[in-house]
């Protein structure tokens, strides 16, 4: 899964990145967490870096409090879900921009609570497939708009780490544009749905911690 990514790219460095225009203005985070409004690049307006809340919130739901966590999308399960699949096929796809994302060790020492990040080694900044909902109702005066990202089964790298051997569709530069497109049909879109080669990525451990779900807080490097 991935419920804690990074984007520590300035405003600049993501304009150049994306073909795409800011909405509103963009501070850097080393953690990025659920609920958390994060720029995302939408099917409908790709020209804009829009910004929407880090877990998906069903239009069918109550309010954006009351629903189960959706900050992830299973692939396997897209096409079988009455949340995903009618975004999915109805072109409610994003891009979400990304540095990192961070994993929390539960395989080799799962009881020193050390965390990894993840990277790529050939692009600083690249793109998870992800979904968009617009939720309405009252005692709000303004739409909500929400994202989740799509995660897969993990390669060898994130599978070292994570338990459930999930990670988050990282997707080829070549492949945003596809992603993005109305001219594509359900299936050709699955097939980008695919664990991101093991030699172009890269782990560390990070001097940062988990001390509560969905929070990470700097420690002294040292302490590591």
């Amino acid at each position: 899964m991935c419920a804690r990514y990074v984007l520590e790219a300035a405003e600049k460095e993501i304009l150049s990145a994306y073909a795409a225009e800011l909405t509103e203005p963009f501070t850097p985070t080393i953690n990025a967490r659920i609920t958390e409004r994060m720029p995302v690049i939408t099917a409908d307006e790709p020209n804009k870096l829009q910004f929407m809340h880090f877990q998906l919130v069903a239009h069918f739901a109550q309010s954006p409090k009351a629903v189960k966590a959706t900050f992830n999308t299973r692939d396997d399960k897209i096409m079988d879900s009455k949340l995903w699949i009618p975004l999915f096929v109805n072109h409610k796809r994003v891009l979400v921009p990304a540095t990192g994302f961070y994993e929390l060790d539960k395989v080799s020492a799962p009881s020193e609570n050390q965390v990894y990040k993840f990277g790529l080694k050939d692009r600083p900044i690249f793109s998870y497939a992800g979904l968009w909902s617009k939720w309405v109702g009252e005692g709000y005066d303004l739409p909500y708009y929400s994202f989740s990202i799509i995660t897969t089964e993990s390669n060898e790298t994130v599978g070292a780490i994570h338990d459930k051997k999930r990670m988050p569709v990282i997707l080829n530069k070549q492949d945003e544009a596809l992603w993005l497109s109305k001219d594509v049909s359900p299936a050709e879109l699955l097939q980008l749905l695919q664990p991101y080669p093991d030699d172009l990525m890269f782990s560390e451990r990070s001097a940062v911690r988990a001390n509560t779900p969905g929070r990470i807080v700097d420690v002294d490097e040292n302490s590591l």
